[in-house]
């Protein structure tokens, strides 16, 4: 069965810094590894200080702030109401409204915590860091000395096809894979993701054959066919969501492949009541669910929105509403993701991994993850998705890529090619 082995770092952004995790093999079968990738679920918040904050010992009302009081480097990469304080500053949402808009709460909010309210949103960053990789069974390192991430792995951003190991390398039941990162990047803060794919050779010892990773064809009666699972992200951190996809009754799935996207609303955002001047706008004139996905300048209204290093005064208030975006972009989607098979009762993974570093960019500028090993979906069985959101808000789509085999009722044997007589 397709199965991924992934490992976790906290990094803290300080050069030099050692940090080790083990990835333990369950005592149900080997796993044979083919390739390799990682990705990078970066910390991207900074509290930012106003400017002429509220006094000390006063309140404030977080929707009467106004834009003169954020920094113009925040107003220009982007800034957001801090998620901590959401239950504060917002009230809660309607039933049956729209998602994630809101209407502000008015409480009244110590000024000692006015440095805490908004949160810049630094842009991502490319990662650097050095690794080496131990097998515990032999005792042996698979590189000579620690290796470049960049060199070895490609990009963190998952623009890259996965790595695929000169030769498919097996642990064996019970050992543990040992992983050591130093960090290089200064002040880049996160969790870490690299992830082994390959497949459990379930029931098997040492002698583990290994396969052919493509398959030849299925014979019999085939179509092809795509299961999808929808996910609404409100792009509420930690947030946790499940979908269940039920296989029907005429046939087994076999899904060779995994994709996903995310769909967005229209990044605009809409300015109620407008002011020529725009260091007067204030929080309470810009919508909720922006507030909440992040607003900044667009970058090619720069030249017009500001004047030196102050906001500027615009005679034509039509610009007004044409001069902000949302953060909330489909490339910059954060989730993490957990598949699980209920006709075997099997996870495919050993954690919940990070979208990147288990299935690529989120732009969609990458070939469709290939499963090392085709995985088979019992009719009546149902596969179970679970996601932990980190950042974005819109409709997420997760699709199985493959084929059923219609009128197979017995499903007794799995399209792989390899040693005759292999069965799932």
């Amino acid at each position: 069965m397709p199965f991924d082995h992934a490992a976790t770092f906290d990094l803290k952004g300080t050069p030099g810094n050692i940090v080790q995790d083990v990835i333990n093999i369950s005592s149900d079968g080997a796993f044979v590894a083919v390739a390799i990738g990682y990705g990078f679920e970066e910390d991207r918040g900074r509290t930012v200080a106003l400017i002429n904050p509220p006094a000390v010992n006063t309140t404030f009302k977080p929707g009467a702030l106004q834009l003169s009081q954020i920094p113009i480097g925040a107003l220009i990469e982007g800034f957001r109401i801090n998620p901590r304080f959401e239950r504060l500053v917002f009230n809660d949402q309607t039933p049956g409204g729209p998602l994630r808009e809101r209407t502000l709460s008015g409480i009244d909010i110590a000024a000692a915590q006015s440095d805490k309210i908004i949160e810049r949103l630094k842009p991502t960053e490319e990662i650097s860091f050095l690794f080496s990789i131990l097998d515990s069974a032999t005792g042996r390192e698979l590189q000579d000395e620690p290796t470049h991430n960049l060199a070895s792995l490609g990009s963190s951003d998952g623009a890259r096809p996965f790595r695929l190991l000169a030769q498919p390398l097996t642990f064996q039941p019970r050992s543990t894979i040992r992983l050591q990162i130093v960090e290089r990047s200064e002040n880049v803060r996160g969790t870490l993701f690299i992830v082994l794919y390959g497949y459990k050779a379930l029931g098997a010892g040492r002698s583990v054959a290994q396969p052919a990773i493509n398959a030849s064809g299925p014979a019999g009666r085939v179509i092809p066919f795509d299961y999808v699972a929808t996910f609404p992200l409100t792009g509420s951190p930690r947030n946790q969501i499940e979908a269940e996809i039920p296989i029907n009754v005429e046939g087994g799935f076999v899904t060779t492949s995994i994709g996903y996207g995310l769909a967005v609303e229209s990044l605009d955002v809409s300015v109620s009541n407008p002011t020529k001047s725009l260091g007067d706008l204030t929080l309470n004139q810009f919508p909720t669910s922006a507030l909440q996905d992040g607003i900044r300048i667009r970058p090619n209204f720069l030249r017009v929105a500001l004047n030196g290093s102050s906001l500027a005064t615009i005679a034509q208030l039509d610009l007004v509403n044409r001069m902000f975006e949302r953060l909330n972009r489909p490339e910059d989607v954060s989730f993490r993701y957990s598949i699980f098979d209920t006709g075997t009762g099997r996870e495919l993974q050993n954690q919940p991994i990070n979208n990147i570093a288990g299935l690529g960019i989120a732009n969609g500028d990458r070939p469709f993850k290939q499963l090392a090993r085709p995985m088979l979906f019992l009719p009546r069985s149902t596969i179970r998705v679970i996601l932990e959101e980190q950042f974005g808000r819109g409709n997420l789509f997760i699709v199985f890529q493959g084929y059923k085999r219609l009128g197979d009722s017995a499903m007794n044997q799995a399209p792989i090619a390899g040693r005759k007589g292999t069965r799932r």
